[in-house]
C-alpha cells in the first residue's frame, strides 16, 4: 500500500491510499470520496467486519501520517503556505502460503525519515520525536499482529485467488537492438529494448563483443508501464565513429520469469559507405581478372586441339595482313 499526505493547496485530495498486489493497483481510496474503491468497484463477500477493519485501518493510517507530517515541517522550518508530501509504503510478502517479510518506510519531501520491521518489530529512525516509548512499542507490536498483518495476508490471499489470471500471469518480452543517430553530437546510439513483458521483474545485460558494458555507459534503465499492463525497459549506449569502425559486436540480453533461457539478440555495425565502395571496386577488378584468365587458358587449350582459327597466333595475325595487303595491290592495278 503507498498512502500519501499532502499539505498545502494543490488539485489533489489531502489524503489518498492506493493497493497493489505485486504491481497491479486492486484498490483505491482518497479523502475527497471517503470509500474504498476495488476494481471490481464492490465485492458481495465483504463481510461487515472486513469493511469495519478497513475503515479503522484507513483512519488510523491518515492520522499518523498527518502528525508526523506536522513533525517534519515543524522541524523542517516550513511553513504552512508551501506544499511539502509525507508518504508511507507498506508491504507484506507471502511466499509459499507464508509471511516472511512484512515492513513500513515513511518519507518527507522524498527523503526516507523511518523504518519499521513489523515482524521482528524494529525500528529505525533518526527523527527523535518518531522514537516510541515502550507503551507506544508494545501498543504498535500488538497493532501490527493482531489487525494489519491478517488484514494484509487476507487480502492478498483472496486477490492471488480471485484475479489469478491478472496477477499470475507471464508474458514474454519481445526484444530488440535499434540504433540511431544522435542529432547533436553525430554518434550512434545502439538502444536494448524490451517491451511487452510481464510480471515487472526483468534483468537487462548489453554486451560488447561478449563482456558487459559498465553500467556508467549506460543511459535508461527504468521500467516503464505500457498502456496494456505490461512493461518495457530500454537501456541505451553512445558509440562515437572510431567504435564503429572497429566493428564491435554488441548483444542484448535479458532474463525473465516468462522464458526458460535467455534471449539474446545481437548487432553488429554497417560498414562505412567508402569501406563499401573500396570492397565493391575489389570485387569487379578480381572478377575481371578471372574472366581475363579465363578467356586465356580457354583459347590455348583449343589451339592445342587444332581450333586455330578461334585463337589465332601473333604471327598468324601478321600473315593474314600481309596476305590482304598484297590482295588490295593487285586489285588497284586491274582497275587502272
Amino acid at each position: 500500500m503507498v498512502a500519501t499526505f499532502i499539505s498545502g493547496e494543490t488539485q489533489f485530495p489531502e489524503f489518498t491510499t492506493v493497493l497493489l498486489v505485486n504491481d497491479v493497483p486492486v484498490e483505491y481510496y482518497d479523502s475527497d470520496i471517503k470509500k474504498v474503491v476495488s476494481r471490481r468497484h464492490w465485492r458481495v463477500n465483504d463481510i461487515m467486519e472486513e469493511t469495519f477493519l478497513r475503515d479503522f485501518g484507513t483512519g488510523d493510517v491518515y492520522t499518523r501520517m498527518k502528525t508526523s507530517s506536522h513533525i517534519m515541517m515543524k522541524r523542517s522550518n516550513h511553513t504552512q503556505a508551501g506544499v511539502h508530501v509525507y508518504q508511507v509504503f507498506t508491504a507484506c510478502d507471502l511466499e509459499d502460503n507464508t509471511l516472511n517479510r512484512f515492513f513500513v518506510i515513511s518519507a518527507y519531501d522524498g527523503e526516507e525519515k523511518c523504518q519499521y520491521d513489523a515482524i521482528r518489530h524494529t525500528q529505525n529512525t533518526m527523527i527523535p520525536e518518531f522514537v516510541w516509548s515502550k507503551v507506544t512499542r508494545e501498543i504498535k507490536q500488538m497493532t501490527y499482529t493482531n489487525l494489519y498483518q491478517p488484514l494484509c495476508v487476507r487480502t492478498l490471499r483472496r486477490y492471488l485467488q480471485e484475479d489469478k489470471n491478472i496477477l499470475l500471469r507471464k508474458e514474454r518480452p519481445r526484444v530488440r537492438v535499434i540504433q540511431k543517430t544522435e542529432p547533436h553530437s553525430g554518434r550512434t546510439q545502439v538502444s536494448c529494448v524490451a517491451t511487452g513483458f510481464y510480471p515487472r521483474r526483468v534483468n537487462m545485460t548489453l554486451l560488447r563483443d561478449g563482456r558487459p558494458v559498465p553500467d556508467r555507459e549506460l543511459t535508461g534503465g527504468e521500467v516503464l508501464p505500457n498502456g496494456d499492463g505490461t512493461y518495457q525497459l530500454r537501456r541505451s549506449l553512445s558509440v562515437s565513429e572510431e567504435e564503429l569502425r572497429e566493428r564491435h559486436r554488441y548483444t542484448c540480453t535479458v532474463s525473465h520469469l516468462s522464458v526458460d533461457n535467455k534471449l539474446d539478440v545481437n548487432w553488429e555495425p554497417e560498414a562505412p559507405a567508402h569501406t563499401v565502395l573500396i570492397s565493391a571496386v575489389l570485387i569487379a577488378v578480381l572478377v575481371l581478372a578471372a574472366l581475363i584468365i579465363t578467356a586465356i587458358v580457354l583459347c590455348r587449350r583449343r589451339r592445342h586441339t587444332g581450333i586455330k582459327n578461334l585463337c589465332p597466333s601473333a604471327a598468324g595475325v601478321k600473315y593474314a595482313a600481309a596476305q590482304k595487303s598484297d590482295a588490295d595491290s593487285s586489285s588497284s592495278s586491274s582497275v587502272s
